[in-house]
């Protein structure tokens, strides 16, 4: 009785045979699907499943080349002699053989990133925005070059750059590359700052003032009070027993506790009395946005981090606050805090001096 020539009938057979390879039709062409060591470039590290194209037509003739194609497959995966360059086309060959040398760098790395730092929604947002971004500028030999072009790929003295050079330079020291990549940076972080007016104590609270909403006006009060990020005034909670301290409970940079500065504005805002505006979203940088939004659309004449960096002067030049201590309430590091705020701090130190050396003369 002559074999049957239909698809199933083909892998019922290979199956029945335990050939481990079944044909799958795709369109009007047959291929084969099987656990196949990862294909030449793919930056894949263990076996996993694949479809193998035969680039054959999906009829009785197609079909009988196909199960003799899979038993053929199916032994030589058996005997682990399968090879991939066997079934590549040539345009296939040439990109795997171009493929970047930093792919399974970037792989391994991401791997680790993940194992280090957790699998969270916040860590998935960190990867995607900063650390996947960076690396698609990495390509060619996983040489020193390759990352000075990378590195200088993006426009200089900018946020994007700053952040761009940070995750190289990570990658660099993972791949066990000696460079230093700092001088790319640029000027970002000081410049940027220097170039726009800090509200002052009085305009902080000239504007909450006109915030008519009790749910806005709230969250600008704990931002402009404890130095927020406009994200982290969504997660936090307030102490109403003095010193009235605000617990952030999660967010870019995780748990800590800041504490009132002004501490009247606590009292006299009763920022233990919580009332978050009715927001949602699904990542920091979505409940980031809505009080941009807010911002703009009450055309308020600063921006929302601005209240942060009022904090962050505050603390360091009025209430005389060690750096490393202001640093672990605003969750960054000294560095960090120094870089940032050295203009203010310098100002506040000149004027210190040279009351001493008034004083001392009078």
């Amino acid at each position: 009785m002559p074999q049957r020539i239909t698809l199933e009938a083909v892998n019922e057979r290979l199956k029945a045979a335990r050939i481990g390879v079944r044909v799958d039709k795709r369109g009007d062409r047959l291929s084969l699907r099987a656990t196949f060591p990862p294909k030449p470039g793919s930056g894949k590290q263990k076996p996993h499943q694949q479809h193998l194209s035969l680039g054959i037509y999906a009829n009785p003739a197609g079909l009988q080349q196909a199960e003799a194609e899979a038993k053929v497959v199916g032994g030589l995966l058996a005997a682990g002699r399968f090879d991939w360059n066997r079934y590549l086309t040539v345009e296939e060959k040439a990109v795997s053989s171009s493929v970047s040398e930093w792919e399974p760098i970037k792989l391994k790395f991401e791997q680790n990133y993940f194992a280090t730092k957790g699998d969270t929604a916040a860590t998935r947002l960190t990867w995607k925005n900063d650390y996947e971004s960076a690396f698609k500028l990495l390509s060619g030999d996983a040489t020193p070059e390759s990352l000075h072009t990378a590195a200088s790929a993006t426009q200089a003295n900018t946020r994007t750059r700053k952040r761009t050079v940070e995750k190289l330079q990570a990658c660099a020291q993972f791949a066990g590359i000696e460079i230093d990549l700092s001088p790319y940076k640029g000027e970002y972080g000081r410049s940027s700052l220097k170039a726009r007016e800090i509200p002052s104590d009085e305009l902080i609270v000239e504007v909450r003032e006109i915030l008519q909403n009790p749910a806005w006006q709230w969250l600008y009060g704990v931002m402009a009070c404890y130095g927020l990020r406009d994200h982290e005034a969504f997660f936090c909670e307030v102490s109403p027993v003095s010193p009235h301290s605000c617990r952030i409970l999660h967010g870019k940079t995780g748990e800590r506790v800041a504490y009132p500065l002004h501490p009247q504005w606590a009292i006299e805002w009763e920022l233990w009395q919580i009332q978050k505006p009715n927001c949602s979203g699904k990542t920091y940088r979505d409940y980031g946005q809505r009080v941009s939004h807010y911002f703009n659309r009450r055309n308020l004449s600063f921006c929302p981090y601005d209240l942060r960096h009022a904090y962050a002067i505050r603390g360091t030049t009025q209430y005389k606050i060690p750096i490393p201590t202001m640093a672990v309430w605003m969750g960054h590091s000294p560095v960090v805090h120094l870089q940032t705020y050295q203009r203010w701090i310098d100002a506040a130190t000149h004027e210190k001096v040279f009351f001493e050396a008034i004083n001392n003369l009078i």
